[in-house]
């Protein structure tokens, strides 16, 4: 979602590297606002009539597109402020919705804004946002903050309660779809209008908070394929593939069944027509080449996964070679394993576990890339023998585990192609 100007955007992520790359790391806070939608108003004319009414829809889309730009790229980011706001449609650009947002200040006054006393009165997805703030509180966030380099996000949670029917309004869901920008995270409770699908929206306030800090930039073409979106075991683009691993990996360490839902999704890879948007096959992991097997965003997160947890002191480990090598832009998952072999010890096990998740594939010379030349390095390449038979690295794969029965989260970006938005 959000086709914004290119221009404006490498600007702003030029000016967010040049003020945040001296910071030291520390605690970051969170500024909350409630927003509900209040109405949906018509901003353009969708079917004009005649050359007069045609130029005037041609003028007005073009103010509008400057609006919207500058509100979902400058506003929700750096002054969203209180009040009755508009907000841009992304999938209608005929639409907008009128929104009044207000900055929360406790667990109470959520509740007030949500307007009632008793939690139980509260629609699923009201419950969801709900736990969402108490989430940001938590032990397994403040983990993570010293890992931030941000002092400050805004996180608005949007109440889409009365505007969920999609026959009435059809483009909701994807307007208002979680998403992080860096400097805001937005979530919403009609995607989590589901009983018991508070865990759900925590894990993914994880997800997009480990975005936040995540200075990455995703390839500038088409990073998700032809359709803009993407699915956790589909083959994208390296870097792609290792913005949302590492979102994915953050998951992962919070929740086994993440860890089992990443592992049994891999079992088989998503890959899109070329040519047609939205047209995908399914393949075996056997099929594809060792570089494609990294363009997976799953294996990426089950390979950095496997590391914090398999490896000795691994999440610190994992954590600090993300840290030290965040100043580059353009990293993917070999930045990181290549750092890790240079600052630990572990080069044969950080190796192996390269070595399964692509099943043998990678040639001497490409495993270099991403665990260097050392002597360790070239010792285990040395010692590293035949390649996994098939039927063992396809269980390595597929971790054979059973589906847990959950909604398996599927993080879907439809930004265009925008490489400084994520999902």
């Amino acid at each position: 979602m959000r086709r914004r100007l290119l221009g404006v955007m490498v600007l702003f992520m030029v000016a967010g590297f040049v003020f945040t790359s001296g910071k030291v790391f520390a605690d970051t806070d969170f500024d909350f606002y409630y927003q509900r939608i209040e109405k949906v108003t018509q901003i353009n004319n969708p079917e004009p009539k005649g050359w007069w009414e045609k130029t005037k829809s041609l003028v007005k889309s073009g103010v509008n597109a400057v609006k919207r730009t500058w509100e979902s790229t400058v506003t929700r980011n750096f002054a969203p402020g209180e009040g009755t706001k508009r907000w841009y449609s992304e999938k209608d650009h005929n639409i907008a919705y009128d929104v009044n947002r207000v900055k929360v200040k406790s667990v109470e006054h959520l509740l007030e804004l949500m307007g009632v006393k008793d939690e139980s009165k509260l629609t699923d997805g009201q419950k969801a946002m709900l736990e969402v703030y108490k989430h940001s509180t938590s032990q397994n966030i403040k983990d993570r903050m010293q890992y931030s380099y941000r002092d400050r996000i805004n996180v608005i949670l949007s109440d889409t309660t009365g505007f969920d029917n999609p026959g009435e309004y059809p483009n909701v869901e994807k307007d208002f779809w979680p998403y992080s920008s860096g400097f805001t995270i937005q979530m919403s409770s009609g995607r989590y209008n589901w009983p018991g699908s508070a865990e759900s929206a925590c894990s993914t306030f994880v997800h997009e908070f480990a975005h936040s800090f995540d200075r990455t930039i995703k390839e500038i073409i088409k990073p998700y394929g032809k359709d803009g979106s993407h699915y956790c075991n589909e083959l994208t683009k390296p870097r792609s593939a290792f913005v949302e691993g590492w979102a994915e990996f953050n998951e992962m360490l919070d929740s086994a069944d993440k860890v089992k839902q990443m592992n049994n999704s891999v079992s088989l890879i998503k890959r899109e027509d070329k040519n047609k948007a939205g047209d995908y096959t399914n393949v075996e992991p056997e099929t594809l080449s060792a570089a494609e097997l990294l363009s997976v965003e799953g294996i990426n997160a089950i390979i950095l996964h496997r590391i914090a947890t398999e490896v000795t002191g691994g999440k610190d480990k994992v954590f600090n070679a993300f840290t030290s090598t965040s100043w580059k832009l353009f990293r993917s998952l070999k930045t990181i394993t290549s750092q890790l072999c240079k600052q630990n010890d572990d080069i044969a096990a950080i190796a192996r576990i390269i070595d399964e998740q692509t099943l043998g594939k990678l040639s001497d010379k490409e495993f270099e890339k991403y665990i260097g030349s050392s002597d360790a390095a070239k010792e285990f390449l040395k010692n590293r023998g035949q390649a996994t038979e098939n039927q063992d690295a396809k269980e390595v794969t597929a971790g054979k585990v059973e589906a847990s029965g959950k909604p398996l989260e599927i993080e879907v970006n439809t930004d265009g192609g925008n490489p400084f938005s994520v999902r």
